[in-house]
């Protein structure tokens, strides 16, 4: 049976770290790799991320997309939201902004203009 790791990730100039917590102490795991386009630098605590409920809609930046479990990370204002890979209709990419809309147990991915979102200020 495998545990969750407690898993974060670090990014800073241009590049992205994933660490686990191992007997208290953050340890990198693989290697350092780029940052996809439009991750802000931070601390991510993608382990603190929450499961999505069936009857909700999730506005958020793709933070990280984990292949080798099967599901992928957004950010939906403070919190995280980890969504299964299969569950999602659409090709989540890490670092594009997001809506998704579940109905049940399938969802459906789209893709949201934040800047339109966004009220611009006339001078």
């Amino acid at each position: 049976m495998m545990t969750l790791q407690k898993l974060r990730m670090i990014v800073m100039n241009g590049q992205k770290i994933l660490q686990t917590q191992n007997n208290n102490e953050w340890e990198t795991m693989g290697t350092i790799k780029k940052v996809d386009e439009g991750i802000k630098p931070g601390v991510y605590n993608i382990y603190l991320a929450k499961t999505p409920s069936d009857k909700n809609q999730y506005e958020g930046q793709i933070i990280h997309v984990d292949k080798d479990n099967a599901v992928f990370y957004q950010q939906v204002n403070k919190d995280f939201i980890v969504h299964q890979l299969n569950a999602v209709d659409g090709k989540p990419v890490a670092g594009r902004d997001v809506a998704i809309q579940y109905d049940g147990e399938k969802a459906t991915l789209t893709l949201i203009d934040m800047l339109k979102n966004k009220r611009s200020l006339k001078i």
